[in-house]
């Protein structure tokens, strides 16, 4: 029984490949859909993922003093001696003793400070005067406006989590949905999502749940967003262009994440910054003759005359003739039963299936949450947030251009699990130095080549999640795993949190811990390199079973897996006849 569905899912497969081939899986239709929905709106989207970040950055800030004491200054010597005389010291997270951002000594602001007048040891108090900002790279933030600082840092902490939290549910939500009625009405109401939540919660600031809720909104539909188009893109292309495909995505995610800092960097005002970078997302809407649902999704599922409709459009565009009715379409799929599906509980259909689905998972959550905190530690390290947060960014290009190469030669297994080895060493040296005053810039570049691992590992491992799960939990597969990882990397903003507040190595010794458990999960993952996409449950089932431990993927012999060029154009020629049937 189970030799029949893999026969039947093969023979579906190559149907649909040689239709695919008949009308351009590799022509005009293809390369715009890239550009637009793979490239385009995936650097909008980017910057919708990390605007909401940018904003809760924390400056420099200090308890702010009454008029009364600001004149007291003219009478000291200096602003050192006067800081001393209003603000106790302690130690930061670097271990330096420096004044306090958030006591201030308790005097009475009539007595002549420069004199002495002050007790030997006076008691300290909170900041009940407001605060001070350093203005030197924001003039006006959340933080700022709302003074999300001190006692209430955890405040902002907290919208980072409600962020997490709304990815683990939009994901956990919109990625069964993607399966289940389709990738694009999905990608649709991503848009509507994203532009709303984001853009809304400019004005609602002052309004701490109403922002977190916005925040909420924004962050719901963010990574099927990036799913939804890139899965559509890989099920209509060749096979040999998956890898690239992810790489041009990654493209786009990187000029978004990079655009973002420097667009707030020059307005320094958050609200017009929010309105600028989530906006321009609806324009995604006016693209109806690229706008597709995946036909070979369609196709599986047996809804034919949909299937038909896509495989048309991208026909007219690709310039390629398609004669075939919806009666053809049928008689050329094998006669097969459509797999049941039960959402996330298929994952864990058969011990093979919850061996993957389980090392997947580790390895998203030993990605997701190191390259969150990177992300907001690059905003608390000291210098330009901006370019600190550039420069994180990137470096994610040529990790991916990296990533690319090594997963086409050695292969996506051992690609990932080297590069989280990587990571995991590049964090030593930083633990070590990060305490020794002037070491800043050497632990900048350490930082830089860890997230350079952490990317190369990102990028391994989604085509790894796209190319392991079957048609029919492709979607759900690969949300799931950022599901887990989300409710796991909601984590990310508290380990900041520890290393900001009490010891700034505690982050790095946490991230090369969680980098040792991803390179041990992603080792023992299948290769999917070289390997065709499952289309059946019975396929994702069985998929990887008899590889070899320490083998590095070859390319199939031409002769094994492609037709000579005549006998490849009478398989193409007989697209637009009704097929033989054989017994």
């Amino acid at each position: 029984m189970s030799s029949q569905t893999a026969d039947d899912g093969a023979g579906s497969d190559a149907a649909f490949d040689r239709i695919m081939e008949s009308i351009g899986n590799d022509g005009p239709f293809q390369r715009r859909y890239n550009i637009i929905f793979n490239v385009v709106a995936v650097l909008f989207f980017a910057m919708i993922v990390v605007n909401i970040l940018l904003i809760l950055a924390v400056p420099e800030h200090r308890c702010s003093v009454p008029p009364l004491a600001a004149k007291q200054r003219n009478l000291t010597t200096g602003d050192e001696q006067w800081k001393d005389m209003i603000y106790p010291k302690e130690y930061n997270s670097r271990g330096e003793f420096v004044h306090s951002a958030c006591l201030m000594f308790n005097v009475s602001w009539d007595d002549d400070l420069s004199a002495g007048n002050v007790s030997a040891v006076p008691s300290t108090m909170s900041c009940i005067y407001g605060f001070e900002y350093d203005r030197s790279y924001y003039d006006r933030t959340p933080v700022t406006e709302q003074n999300w600082v001190c006692e209430n840092e955890l405040q902002g902490t907290n919208v980072f989590a409600f962020v997490r939290v709304s990815e683990v549910c939009g994901t956990f939500i919109l990625g069964q949905l993607g399966d289940r009625i389709g990738r694009l009405p999905v990608y649709l109401f991503g848009i509507l999502t994203a532009v709303v939540g984001r853009v809304f919660a400019a004005w609602s600031a002052s309004h701490y749940w109403l922002f977190a809720l916005l925040a909420f909104i924004g962050s719901f539909s963010t990574n099927t967003s990036f799913q939804s188009p890139l899965i559509i893109l890989m099920e209509i292309s060749k096979d040999a262009n998956r890898a690239s495909l992810s790489l041009w995505q990654l493209i786009g995610w990187t000029s978004g994440i990079c655009i973002a800092p420097l667009v707030l960097w020059a307005m320094r005002d958050w609200f017009w910054f929010m309105i600028v970078t989530s906006a321009p997302c609806v324009l995604f809407y006016c693209f109806p003759q690229y706008s597709i649902e995946s036909p070979r999704w369609l196709a599986s599922q047996g809804r034919y005359r949909e299937c038909l409709a896509q495989l048309h459009k991208i026909a007219t565009i690709n310039h390629r003739p398609l004669d075939l009715t919806e009666a053809d379409l049928k008689a050329m799929m094998p006669k097969r039963k459509i797999d049941k599906t039960y959402g996330i509980a298929s994952l864990f259909g058969g011990w093979h299936m919850t061996k993957l689905t389980t090392l997947l998972l580790l390895s998203w959550i030993c990605n997701t949450i190191p390259t969150l905190t990177l992300f907001l530690m690059s905003l608390q390290m000291g210098g330009n947030p901006f370019l600190n947060n550039f420069w994180q960014g990137a470096v994610e290009l040529p990790a991916y251009l990296v990533g690319q190469i090594s997963c086409d030669r050695i292969g996506r297994r051992f690609t990932n699990s080297g590069a989280f080895l990587g990571a995991t060493i590049a964090c030593v040296p930083i633990v070590l130095l990060i305490h020794h005053p002037g070491t800043e810039m050497y632990v900048t570049v350490l930082s830089i080549v860890m997230k350079f691992f952490v990317c190369i590992t990102y990028f391994a491992l989604y085509l790894q999640s796209v190319e392991m799960y079957p048609t029919p939990l492709r979607q759900t597969g690969t949300s799931f795993g950022i599901i887990i990882s989300n409710v796991f990397g909601a984590l990310g903003p508290y380990i900041v949190f520890l290393g900001t507040n009490y010891d700034i190595r505690l982050p790095f010794v946490v991230m090369g811990l969680i980098g040792l458990v991803g390179a041990a999960s992603s080792v023992f993952l299948p290769e999917t390199l070289h390997q065709k996409l499952p289309e059946t449950l019975d396929e994702g089932r069985r998929f990887g079973q008899k590889q070899r431990f320490w083998t590095i993927p070859k390319q199939p012999a031409g002769d094994q897996h492609h037709q000579s060029a005549s006998s490849q154009q009478q398989e193409l020629q007989k697209l637009n006849k009704p097929p033989t049937t054989d017994s």
